[in-house]
């Protein structure tokens, strides 16, 4: 085991990273090749690439820091584990989702996000219980 005090986080972290880099480039895509400067210029197209980037960057970095604390508490690492996978699991469905204008994808991967969050957020606040 590495003496860096999260590394199953540092794991999910890189990974979504790698995953925001992939959004953020489909947005700067879709801007160049429809050349749209600012917002979505009314393409529905490039507005779901936008809330997909949005949304990613809202929920992510809390999930992610969520994530790191209940590691550092010493959580099982299974669990740690289970909610990083869930939380990708769950940024790659609402994504597709998105993209495809599928609903039901949408709202199984933002129930999967918002379980990440919720179940993150009792085991941190447990610490001081």
């Amino acid at each position: 085991m590495s003496s860096f005090p999260i590394p199953i986080t540092t794991i999910f972290t890189g990974l979504l990273a790698l995953m925001l880099v992939g959004v953020s480039i489909r947005v700067t895509v879709l801007r160049a090749r429809k050349k749209i400067e600012f917002f979505d210029g009314g393409d529905k197209e490039l507005g779901r690439a936008m809330r997909v980037q949005g949304n990613f960057v809202e929920y992510v970095p809390m999930a992610l820091m969520l994530l790191g604390m209940i590691e550092w508490m010493g959580t099982k690492p299974w669990v740690v584990y289970v909610l990083g996978v869930a939380l990708v699991v769950a940024r790659i469905v609402h994504a597709w989702g998105l993209y495809s204008a599928v609903f039901n994808a949408r709202v199984v991967g933002t129930s999967l996000n918002w379980l990440v969050l919720a179940v993150g957020g009792l085991l941190a606040l447990s610490v001081v219980a």
